[in-house]
């Protein structure tokens, strides 16, 4: 094996460094800047640091740091353990108070990076760009390189994902080791060659290029037996294990040994297997078979970029600029094998050929031994190409006579990748079906490049053959008006940009769908681009728009969508159609589960296939979305294909679903015995379990809030009123608490307009009393107001005196929040009167927010020894408020009672209390703001200055973000004695007196 430079200390730390070194050059180790070895949690912490560090510098989504931490069976709380682990290495890598973490969140995951980290294998690569420059050393640039080597790479990790990024690097460090000795023999240092040479061909005995130059080194050195010897170990071997014959470079160094070994005492160096070969045969064709390059490309920088850096060629100079591209910068040889196989997928429509195509042109002169181009019409009405047919047509355009193609598969694919040993060709593979279709088209070794475009997602090519997926998305809108502006003229595009925009929406920012409409526009030039906008404007008709000059069945979107669905068996098929024609909009198991009433496992494995196949779009784990055109298309197979009585069975589960599972997520954010809205009971089978706490509905709700949003939008849409004006009056409080005051304005609008057409009078005046809630929690007080007075009228006509009890209160919060504590005495004695107690309207919760706000409406009336008593006694455990919302209301008005009293000591204690409560509940900022103030008061009142400002500031922050009738504690706290101080918020605002 090659020997360490002298000065290559271990780890190979190049530069002066003084940050954390990691190495996957071996085993996964991590050292600080004091070179100390920092130890990483377990096996699963160690795989998603072990990605992260061969992914350095790049992004990596948190779905691919799942699999590889879990291969294909992650648990449902995947995504929160991974954040749970990256939290765990930040503090382990010292990313602590004033440093900043080398793992950083981006985008749709983390990135390694920072100036002050080191990674073996990115010195590895640069080293090896290095040794290719003019003047170096290579050898020497290249033993530096390989004394990195700690070890087989990521040695002790497992699972599918690390093991293919341990094969590209380990392949990476082979050619490295191939070019090593390729200097050496260039330099005349024969010797030392076989020495080494020796001992690597015996651990990689099938290594063409490891055996070709020890070969070349003993024919110099004059061993010819010995020569003879290896290669017929070497060939035996071959054939022995893979059926193969040696490379035509190794027997033509064969038969110079023979040459040599029969000249006997002539000459004893037959001729330089590394000079210029005699004249012999006409060369190899060069085939070049790449399609026209589309003339109106555009965009897709990014993606063209990342193809620049995986497919960077090997053997030569090392990564560099593209002719007509971006320069290509990053490590060669980090992450997947360097022979690099690239796989374009996405959305059908989406432009991949195109992307292939282009950087294909671009990239053509790096493959000086041709270019091969397959439609492999995995995605077509004729049906997959064989791959057998495939390779017969690339083997005769590599020069093989027909006769002599293989009539086996298996037999073919093993000259093919023969016949590409040792050339530089790039292999085209345009509309893969599925990962088994393109496998035998793969080359045996390096120097060659592969792209591969498929609506498949590939997984076993990225997970076996460690090939890099780019996924595309829709254009960009910068890149859909670079097409617009293309092929309509600058002109007029230009005047007309609020059409474009309107049209590039209508299109969903989809390339081919963009290409058809304004391919529309140029074929006739008198017909306007606002007509055109507003003709794409309706849902309806827009397929047919679109459709309308489709250039044959490929140019047309319905012939593009119906291809991907061909292979869908009937479950998925029939799936994918409610699923489209149901509100949903934000798709998973559960979601799927309620509105076609299949198991939830079932689900879940379809709609992964429907990702895969890109007919659905994962946007997170397990979440899954339409693309626009795409649910269009699949609702009008859903109205074509489902019965009414199947449609009307989806969307009755689905209301039902959002109804009871809101009711359900409700209670416990408010209290279990809160008045219910009236709900019929769920169909048979649908699963409407309680959530555990808080925490969980509160997760269940930020999960599903835009399926429940839309889902009234629908309702509202059909005419089924009843589900639009109960779905928002179960979902309030949750817009509520998450502080979404205009989102629930607007849904209150439609439950309201939902209720008016019902004619039901009871449900309109418990809409206008939510309104009102949502208005005064959005600062219009006087709205709020006339909202309670007109759902007052409503509620008593309906002779609902419970919900007349609610609306009650609500109208004396109004006048608290106004000033008037005495009003809101009187509308709460009033309330606690209608409430009943007990039964099946019994509101436990209304009745205690009543007591509880008439305890502070004694402390503000300036009656604090009555409001105390109030306050304690509704503390008592059995009332099960201590430890709510409610408890820190409550332990505010204690705290106010021993602050007026002169006892800021225990005013403390209770104001602390509070805001240790009130910071375990999510939502209500005012209560948390209460709570500091009065703990800026007692602190102040304690002779504690400082930590008095520091709570004031962070108070000052939330009643900044609150309307001003939320600060009259604050009003309350001056007139006893408290001085705001003076501080700068977190905001950088300096705070005075009392927030205005």
């Amino acid at each position: 094996m090659p020997r360490p430079r002298r000065g290559a200390g271990r780890g190979g730390r190049s530069g002066g460094g003084g940050g954390v070194e990691f190495g996957i050059l071996g085993a996964l180790e991590v050292r600080a800047p004091d070179t100390t070895v920092l130890a990483v949690g377990g096996r699963r912490q160690q795989a998603l640091l072990a990605v992260l560090v061969a992914h350095a510098d790049r992004i990596v989504s948190v779905p691919r740091l799942v699999d590889a931490v879990w291969d294909e069976s992650p648990p449902a709380t995947a995504d929160r353990q991974v954040r749970n682990m990256i939290g765990l290495l930040r503090r382990t890598l010292g990313g602590g108070p004033g440093q900043v973490s080398p793992i950083r969140t981006e985008g749709p995951g983390y990135r390694l990076a920072g100036p002050d980290v080191s990674v073996d294998a990115l010195r590895f690569a640069a080293l090896v760009d290095a040794a290719a420059e003019p003047g170096a050393d290579r050898a020497a640039r290249l033993r530096e390189a390989l004394a990195l080597w700690r070890g087989p790479a990521l040695d002790g990790q497992s699972g599918r994902a690390l093991a293919a990024v341990a094969a590209g690097l380990e392949e990476r460090r082979m050619v490295v080791l191939e070019r090593l000795y390729e200097a050496e023999l260039t330099a005349g240092r024969d010797e030392l060659a076989v020495t080494e040479l020796t001992e690597l061909v015996v651990a990689f005995p099938l290594r063409d290029g490891l055996v070709r130059h020890l070969l070349t080194a003993l024919a110099r050195c004059g061993r010819h037996v010995e020569g003879l010897a290896a290669y017929r170990r070497y060939a035996d071997r071959l054939a022995e294990e893979l059926g193969l014959d040696p490379s035509p470079r190794l027997r033509d160094i064969q038969r110079e040994l023979l040459g040599a070994a029969d000249r006997g005492r002539g000459d004893p160096r037959p001729a330089d297997p590394l000079a210029p070969a005699p004249p012999g045969p006409p060369p190899c064709p060069r085939p070049s078979q790449l399609p026209w390059d589309l003339p109106v490309f555009v965009g897709r920088t990014a993606q063209l970029g990342s193809m620049d850096r995986y497919l960077a060629v090997l053997g030569g100079p090392g990564p560099g600029a593209v002719p007509g591209g971006p320069a290509v910068s990053g490590p060669a040889g980090v992450g997947p094998p360097p022979a690099s196989v690239v796989v374009i997928t996405g959305i059908p429509g989406g432009g991949k050929s195109a992307l292939a195509v282009r950087w294909s042109h671009r990239a053509r002169e790096h493959f000086p031994d041709g270019q091969l181009f397959a439609d492999l019409h995995g995605w077509s009405a004729a049906g997959p190409q064989d791959p057998h047919a495939v390779l017969g047509a690339f083997l005769r355009a590599l020069g093989v006579p027909p006769e002599d193609v293989p009539g086996r598969v298996d037999e073919a694919g093993a000259l093919y990748r023969s016949t590409l040993a040792g050339r530089r060709v790039l292999i085209v593979l345009d509309n893969a079906l599925d990962t088994e279709q393109v496998r035998p088209l793969l080359p045996g070794t390096p120097g060659c490049a592969v792209v591969v475009t498929s609506r498949d997602r590939l997984t076993g090519l990225v997970v076996r053959e460690g090939a890099e997926r780019i996924e595309l998305d829709d254009f960009s809108p910068a890149e859909g008006r670079a097409l617009v502006h293309r092929v309509l003229g600058a002109e007029r595009a230009a005047v007309r940009e609020h059409a474009v925009t309107r049209l590039l929406d209508a299109c969903g920012h989809l390339p081919l769908a963009v290409g058809l409409a304004v391919a529309r526009l140029r074929d006739r030039p008198h017909h306007d681009l606002d007509d055109l906008a507003a003709e794409l404007a309706a849902e309806d008709t827009r397929l047919d728009v679109l459709d309308a000059d489709g250039d044959g069945p490929s140019a047309r979107l319905r012939t593009v969508f119906a291809l991907s669905c061909q292979a869908l068996d009937e479950p998925a098929a029939r799936l994918f159609r409610l699923l489209a024609v149901s509100p949903a909009v934000d798709l998973s198991a559960p979601v799927a589960e309620a509105v076609a009433g299949q198991d939830a496992a079932e689900c879940a494995r379809i709609l992964r296939r429907l990702a895969n196949s890109h007919l659905l779009t994962e946007h997170a784990a397990g979440r899954y979305r339409f693309h626009d055109l795409v649910r269009l298309f699949a609702a009008e197979r859903g109205a074509h294909e489902e019965s009414e009585q199947s449609l009307g069975r989806a969307r009755g589960r689905w209301y039902a679903w959002c109804l009871h599972r809101s009711a359900a997520a409700t209670a416990p954010l408010l209290a279990p015995r809160r008045a219910r809205v009236p709900l019929p009971p769920p169909p048979e089978g649908l699963r409407t379990a309680a959530f555990d706490g808080a925490e969980e509905a509160l997760d269940w709700y930020d999960g599903q809030r835009a399926n429940l949003v839309a889902t009234v939008g629908h309702a509202f849409g059909r005419g089924d009123d009843e589900v639009a004006w109960k779905l928002p009056a179960l979902v309030w409080p949750y817009l509520h608490r998450s502080g979404r005051h205009a989102e629930r304005l607007a849904l209150g609008r439609t439950a309201l307009a939902a209720a008016r057409r019902l004619d039901d009078p009871l449900a309109t005046g418990r809409t206008l009393n939510d309104q009102g809630h949502a208005w005064s929690a959005a600062g219009d007080l006087p709205r709020a107001r006339r909202h309670y007075e007109r759902a007052l009228d409503h509620v008593r006509a309906a002779g609902a005196p419970a919900v007349e009890g609610q609306v009650l209160a609500n109208l004396g919060a109004f006048h608290f929040f106004s000033g008037d504590y005495a009003g809101a005495a009187d509308h709460y004695e009033n309330a606690l009167r209608l409430l009943p107690a007990d039964g099946p309207d019994a509101d436990d919760w209304t009745v205690r927010l009543c007591e509880v706000s008439l305890a502070a409406v004694h402390a503000f009336l300036g009656r604090f020894e009555a409001a105390r008593t109030r306050a304690e006694r509704l503390l008592a455990p059995d009332l099960g408020l201590h430890d709510g919302i409610l408890g820190c209301s409550l332990r505010n008005v204690v705290g106010l009672a021993h602050y007026a009293a002169g006892r800021p000591g225990e005013a403390l204690r209770h104001f602390a209390r509070s805001l240790a409560v009130s910071r375990r509940v999510t939502g209500f900022p005012d209560q948390r703001a209460n709570s500091l103030a009065g703990l800026a008061a007692a602190q102040q009142a304690l002779g504690r200055p400082a930590a008095a400002r520091r709570s004031w500031a962070v108070a000052l922050d939330l009643y900044q973000q609150l309307p001003a009738h939320y600060r009259a504690p604050v009003v309350l706290l001056t007139s006893l004695g408290f001085t705001p101080p003076a501080a700068v918020t977190a905001t950088g605002t300096v705070g005075a007196a009392v927030p205005r």
